[in-house]
């Protein structure tokens, strides 16, 4: 299995938008969901990489110092950012939009 590298990859966006439920009224993240878009080999390959990115991106702790959920999103994204430099800007918007109504 090849590894996934290209975080501005459209598969990779797109997978990650599915994961979470981009899109929905709010974020549900489901492996299932993935499974049945993209099939179970693909799917494989994706989830480690989507997951620890997820992981990354919730090692913020925007959550304790943010003034309200703007200012939360925008300094997790960028702490993100300062990780993954070369990340689609479609990827964080996904995970901020997770991280925002986890700790809303």
């Amino acid at each position: 299995m090849e590894e996934i590298t290209d975080l501005q990859s459209p598969q990779l966006i797109e997978a990650v938008r599915v994961w979470t439920g981009w899109g929905q009224v709010m974020p549900n993240r489901d492996d299932e969901r993935l499974v049945k878009h993209f099939g179970a080999e693909i799917a494989a390959r994706l989830l480690p990489l989507i997951k620890s990115l997820e992981d990354d991106f919730y090692s913020s702790d925007a959550y304790l110092v943010a003034v309200d959920l703007q200012d939360m999103g925008r300094l997790a994204s960028e702490q993100f950012k300062q990780k993954h430099p070369t990340v689609a800007d479609e990827i964080v918007q996904a995970f901020a939009g997770c991280y925002t109504f986890d700790y809303r």
